[in-house]
């Protein structure tokens, strides 16, 4: 292992997913761990996407940037994660791009299995589309994007979108997107030891997002 990263491994907390609410506690620990970012230059505002229940949003607005923006998706199994452990990522995000970044705190799971995380991840991208001009952004230059599983519930989005004729996504901006349930790769198949991110924590985060239903294009 490259020694720089050697370094960051007892850092992480070695959740393998069996108890999804002790492991948002380390999760969520893990982000507070993160040097809180430099805000200056960000209009930061909370909103709450009328949709089911309602979704939680953060959008954060570069004060010198551009009118363009990024649904953005954060990680965490489909099981991990909300506005607060996404903050630093998002901020840094909107500020090194000059792009608004709208953070969605989507449903998880297990308590919530596909296709919640999607349906959620959806309506926020249709009330950007919709909201466009109140908050400042271009309808024509919205994007799509996220880490991990919010990568894959980004390029589902994506499909979606296209397929019931939705908002015009620009792109998309995939960082290790969680996109085959199969596990069956050559990567899958040989990494089963490694620490924080392996098959059995993989396969786990699955099965927690799709519960008892098979996989859909939109989902993998």
């Amino acid at each position: 292992m490259d020694p720089e990263l050697e370094a960051f491994v007892p850092l992480f907390p070695q959740s393998d997913l069996r108890d999804p609410i002790a492991d948002r506690k380390e999760f969520a620990a893990l982000a507070a761990s993160v040097a809180p970012p430099d805000t200056t230059d960000l209009e930061i505002e909370d909103h709450t996407v009328p949709a089911g229940s309602g979704v939680p949003v953060r959008v954060y607005r570069p004060r010198r940037g551009g009118q363009g923006a990024v649904v953005w998706l954060h990680g965490g199994g489909w099981v991990m994660g909300d506005l607060e452990t996404e903050h630093p990522w998002a901020a840094r995000l909107a500020d090194v791009s000059g792009t608004a970044v709208i953070s969605v705190g989507y449903r998880l799971a297990p308590e919530h299995p596909f296709p919640a995380a999607l349906d959620d991840a959806y309506a926020v991208l249709c009330w950007t589309a919709e909201h466009a001009t109140s908050l400042g952004l271009d309808p024509a230059r919205i994007a799509v994007g996220g880490h991990s599983a919010g990568a894959g519930l980004a390029a589902g989005m994506t499909l979606r979108s296209r397929d019931e004729h939705g908002p015009h996504i620009r792109f998309q901006l995939l960082n290790q997107p969680g996109l085959d349930d199969r596990q069956e790769t050559w990567s899958a198949r040989a990494f089963t030891d490694t620490p924080w991110m392996n098959r059995d924590k993989v396969t786990a985060a699955w099965r927690h997002y799709l519960g008892d239903a098979p996989a859909t294009p939109y989902a993998a």
